[in-house]
This record gives C-alpha cells, structure tokens and sequence, in this order.
C-alpha cells in the first residue's frame, strides 16, 4: 500500500517560455515536464535529470509514459487529477517514483508535482506537470546543513524563532520555551498582535467584514509593517524594541520590553523566505538608560528645573514602557522618598508640583497605568482618539508625552539632530506656560498636534510637504495657543491690552503665541535646535509663523479662498499638474490649512468629545462676557451667560464657518474625506438638540 500523498493550494502562474527552460539546467535537482492527459507525453527534462538517467532529451521525449503497472496508472492518474484538472500541488514520498528507472528511483528523495503550462516559440501553449525530484546526495547536504543550524539555534542563549512570512510560528530554540513557556501568542504571531490585529494587515481580509469592522492601530502593527518593507531581499534586517507580552514564573501574564531583531532567509528546500527573530530582553537596559538620561538633564538644567525633573523623567519613561521605580529608594535617606509623619511616600512625577497628592498613586498600580498610557499612544494614528484619555492617563501631561511620542514617531530627532534633553526642558516650559483655561489650555493643544499628526499621516497632505514641513506643522501646533489668556483678539484690541500694543493690533493672541514661544527657545537650555544650520532655521521660522499667524479666525475666509484658487482649482483641472515638487508657496499654504482643520478637530472628534470640548468653549467665551461686564463693556456676542450660548448655535457655526473650510479641504485631499462625515454626523445631532 502506498503512503499518502500530500495535496496543496497552487497559484495559477503565467505560461512558462520554452526559451527559458535553460535556466533549470543549472538547478542540481532532477525536472521534468509530463503531460498525463490521454495520451500521456515526456515534454522536457533539465540536464541534471538527464545525466542521473543517462539519456538525451530526445530520447526521454521519445520514451513511453504510459503506465508500466496497475500502482503507476493509480500514480499517474492522481496528479494528472490534482495538478492539470483541479491545479493543485502534490507532494509525493519516495514510493511514489514507482514510474521510473531504478538508477533514478534509488537517488530520489521526494516528489513535488505541480501544474504547469509550457509555451513554444510557435505560441502554441501545452498543460503538463512540472515533476522536481530531490537527488540523494542534495538531500544529504541539506540535512548536514539543518544538523548545523539546529546546533546553533539549540546553543544561543538568546531565544530565537523561525516564521513564515505570514507571521506564523515554525520552530524555536529551548531558550525562546524557556522564556516564553505556553504563551499562546508566540505559537501564532510575531509581535504578539491579536487575530483581529492581524486581519487589519490584510485588505482581502478586511472585504470579508462589514464596513463597520474597524481595526485599532496599535505599534505592534506598524513595526510588523516596517519590518516587511525592510525584508525585501535574503539576508536583509530589521531590528525595533516593542512592549511584548508573555508568561510569568506565577502563570500570570506580564509586559517586558523586549529588543526584537529579524532577518530573513530561504527555506533551503521549499525556496519560501523565512524570518529569524532573536528576542532579547532590555527592560533593566531601559530603566539604566532612563536614569542617566535623567542624571544628564539634572546637570544641565538651572536649580529650578532640577526640582520639577522627575516629571518628564516620568512622562519619558512611561513612553520607553517603564515605570518610575527609579525614583524608589528602599534605603533611608533614598531619592524620591519623602517622610510624612513617619509615613514613606514615593514622589510621582505630578506630586513633586503638588498637583496631585504623593499617595493618589500607588507604586503598584503602575504596571497598569502604564499599559493604559501605552494603550492610548497606539490611538496616536486614529481619527477617532480621545485626549481626554490620553490627560488622565499621562498624569496630567498630554502635552509633553503625546509630543515625545510624535517626534520619535516621525524620527525629528535623528533627522534634524535634536537636543533631547534641550527637547524636554522645552516641552516642559511650554506646557506648563499654558493657563488652566476650560478651552486654550494644554490639553486642547495636544489634541491639535494629535490632528495634525493625523493629517500628515493619512489626511492626502504628505504628498505635497517635506520633512521640514511635517516638523513645522508639529512645532506650530505645540506652540499655537502659548500663554492664552482665554480671550479672543477684539477684547485684547479693545481694551488697548499689551499684547494689542506689542502687535499693533494684528492678531495679538497669535503674535503673542508666537514671540512667547521662540524666547522660550532662544534661551540657552531649551534651543533644542542649536545644530540646525541657521538657513534650515531661518526658513522653518518663517513657517512656522505663517501657520500659527493663519490660526486667527479673522483669516478664516482668505485661507479658505486661496485654498479654493491655488489647490482646488489645480486639482480639478487636468491641463494644471502640480506634480511631485510643488513650490514652497504652494506647501505653506497646504501646511496654513491643515493647522486650522486641526485647531478645530474637535467638530469631527467621537460625540462625547466634541461636546465636551464645545462646552469648554462656552464656558471660556462666558467668562470673558463677566469680565466685559465688570468693565462696563458691550458684552460680545453668545458671551453673556444669561443668553444662549455656543453649544445652542454649533449648526449656525458648521454652516457658515466649517463648513466651507471642510467641503473645500475633502476637494482638495479626498483622503479626509471621513473628517466631513464625522462633521455632518455631529451636525445632525446638535439640529435635533436646536428642534427640541
């Protein structure tokens, strides 16, 4: 009785030229090419094949390929049912050859048959199937190969996995069991995403779904992404440093960074691209690296930075996945502990300002602070991210957290050699010089750079900016509203405020924005851009003004109409080409639009939020009515708390205001067009609320 072969999917492929046939010649295993459709014919043989029969392709297409027994005849007719009628792969055992001679039978190995069509010079095109047998000695190197390979996976006392290149798992050295025991993921994944992360990696499976299937964008998606677009060739790689689950000593699941290194090779049989992943743990690694880092900026900030330290400390360790034991000293007298009535505190990054009780956090609950704080940074990418989230879960800092995440995201800091710890000092002075506003406060500002990001990413516009302008964008988002008072440029107009004065009463708030944050970075410890050459900073200067100076509402209708003219128009006529490398005019321009969709993102934020946000709104606009009132002023409009305010006019405000400027960017970069969507869907409730 003969064993069973194995059947297999096979992709259809395009003919096969005879002229091409020559290349199999050099291959060292034995092909051949026949056709078992009535009256079964010898097509082709290589020259390998022909040397271990010993006969000439003439001979071999002359020879008979009938069946020469009853157990060949069922042979013959299962491939020619399985690969010239269903198209399938066969893979036969040694004891299948029972057709050939004994010379060629006793160096076989295995069979893989494969359907295959052949086309002649002449056109004419010939089904047949493609019979690649593997020869004694070549299977003999292989497994001396394997036994070699084996020995060193064996040895390493890094775990180490072998994929397939759909992401699946092959095998893994002891070390990698011993490090991961049964953790479910490691038996099904690379970089432990889920099944439904996975299925958004693949668009023919997204098809399968219905349109209300989403996906979360998380980090282990983009990294698997990244890696993919790396391995383009044998030998190739790609190494990234993730958060990765496994199992612990308990059996309880736990998170530990991990330094993931890939690098493809070939299965030395099928041909199929492999990846061998060595998984080496660097959370002790991180946490050293995070404390110098931190010792670093203590010896180089003024005394009354160095007070306030361990809260960007904190905020950056959370983003490298860590948590702020570093700042635990069991020992008496220790850093970071602070007695209270004989009671040992640990100081968390808030509670050094006093803004947040020492005890409000508990040093054990920072494992799970952190996965939150992780959680809401893989939104980062999503039109549908929630800032408030993102407040609660920083601790308090969105901004300086949100925007370290964004410049690494976007590799700023490698691109244009930026200062890190001239970075922080720099973020940090900018958040904590926004005022506790309901509305113009840090918060709001990180959910702008938030949109911004989003927009350079997935909203049409990277096509037409550079890197220059992605960073421009990013910087006037975290420095638009610097220092906002919570009052709108007439009231600082009218009252003759400094800022008018300084101004001349063009748009104070913004050129107050403006001025404010670039003494910030002239002072020596927060340049974090000191080796920029001065061209690059003069022209990122230059555009960075024009966005925040486009963010006053008074030039809300001009950067609409010159959006309509300069791009719009373009765009829609097809004699116009703006091409691949359109002016800087033309970039800053694009750049002023996307920061004043961003600045008003909230209108196609997620329901709650947007209301959150335009309630906040209200609430700012009437506290500047009570201070026109205590003024003896004319209070502005939809200002005076014993009137309707913004949240009973929000379709008035979509139909004059955002709309144009939304119908007029979804023309121009179609890509947003999900923006618009969202919009009307808020439109319509805030209609129903006007009816009732």
């Amino acid at each position: 009785m003969l064993p069973t072969p194995e059947v297999g999917e096979w992709s259809a492929a395009e003919p096969i030229k005879e002229d091409k046939l020559a290349a199999l010649d050099v291959v060292p295993l034995c092909i051949k090419i026949v056709s078992y459709a009535q009256p079964p014919k010898h097509i082709w043989a290589n020259r390998t094949y022909l040397q271990l029969t010993g006969q000439t392709l003439e001979a071999f297409r002359a020879q008979d390929a009938s069946a020469p027994s009853d157990s060949c005849s069922k042979v013959f007719a299962a491939r020619y049912q399985h690969c010239q009628v269903e198209k399938k792969k066969l893979m036969e055992p040694a004891d299948f050859s029972a057709d050939d001679k004994p010379r060629e039978r006793d160096n076989g190995v295995e069979n893989m048959c494969v359907p295959v069509s052949l086309q002649y010079r002449t056109g004419e095109v010939e089904e047949g199937v493609m019979i690649t047998k593997w020869p004694a000695e070549v299977k003999r190197n292989l497994e001396g190969s394997n036994k070699y390979m084996k020995k060193l996976l064996e040895c390493s006392p890094y775990p180490l996995c072998l994929f397939n290149f759909n992401g699946h798992l092959i095998t893994c050295n002891p070390a990698a069991v011993a490090v991961f025991g049964n953790t479910i993921w490691l038996q099904s994944d690379i970089f432990g995403m889920s099944e439904r992360e996975r299925c958004g990696l693949d668009p023919d499976q997204l098809k399968n779904h219905s349109a209300s299937f989403t996906i979360e964008r998380t980090e282990r998606c983009t990294a698997y992404e990244a890696m993919m677009e790396a391995l383009v060739e044998d030998g190739s790689s790609y190494q990234t440093d993730l958060m990765i689950r496994r199992r612990g000593g308990s059996g309880a699941e736990e998170f530990w960074y991990c330094r993931v290194f890939a690098q493809r090779h070939k299965d030395p049989i099928t041909g199929e691209p492999l990846i061998m992943i060595s998984h080496q743990d660097v959370t002790e690694l991180r946490k050293v690296e995070g404390e110098l880092g931190r010792m670093e900026m203590s010896a180089n900030t003024k005394h009354d930075l160095m007070k306030h330290d361990s809260d960007v400390a904190g905020s950056l360790m959370v983003l490298l996945g860590e948590d702020w034991n570093f700042a635990d000293d069991k020992s008496s007298g220790g850093e970071g502990v602070v007695s209270t009535d004989g009671k040992s505190e640990t100081l968390t990054p808030r509670s050094m300002e006093s803004t947040v009780s020492a005890d409000s956090v508990n040093m054990g609950q920072r494992p799970a602070q952190l996965h939150g704080l992780r959680a809401c940074l893989d939104k980062a990418d999503e039109w549908e991210f929630n800032v408030f989230d993102l407040e609660k879960e920083s601790d308090g800092l969105p901004l300086q957290v949100l925007c370290w995440h964004l410049f690494m995201k976007h590799n700023l800091i490698e691109e244009f050699q930026l200062d890190q710890i001239k970075l922080i000092n720099f973020l940090r002075t900018i958040e904590n010089g926004h005022q506790d506003n309901p509305y113009h406060n840090a918060t709001h500002v990180a959910d702008v750079m938030q949109s911004m990001h989003c927009l350079l990413i997935k909203g049409g516009i990277g096509k037409f900016v550079g890197k220059l302008e992605k960073f421009a964008g990013l910087f006037s988002a975290i420095v638009h509203d610097f220092e906002h008072r919570g009052f709108n440029n007439d009231f600082l107009i009218k009252t003759v405020d400094e800022w008018a004065i300084n101004s001349n009463d063009k748009s104070p708030n913004e050129s107050h924005h403006l001025s404010a944050a670039f003494r910030i970075l002239r002072q020596p410890e927060c340049d974090f851009m000191h080796r920029m050459n001065p061209e690059m900073k003069s022209k990122f200067r230059k555009m960075v003004i024009d966005m925040v100076m486009a963010t006053d509402m008074g030039e809300h209708m001009a950067i609409v109409s010159k959006l309509k003219t300069e791009i719009q128009k373009r765009i829609e006529n097809p004699d116009d080409e703006i091409g691949d490398d359109p002016p800087e005019s033309l970039r800053i321009l694009v750049m002023q639009g996307a920061i004043k969709v961003a600045d008003i993102g909230h209108l196609y934020a997620e329901l709650s939020v947007h209301i959150e946000w335009s309630e906040r709104l209200e609430e700012e606009m009437w506290r500047q009515g009570d201070v026109e009132k205590e003024r003896n002023m004319k209070v502005s409009f939809l200002m005076d708390r014993q009137k309707p305010g913004v949240t009973k006019s929000q379709p008035g405000f979509i139909d004059f205001v955002v709309r144009p400027l939304f119908e007029t960017w979804v023309s121009c970069f179609p890509e947003s067009n999900v923006l618009l969507d969202r919009i009307n869907q808020n439109y319509a409730v805030w209609q129903t609320k006007e009816k009732h």
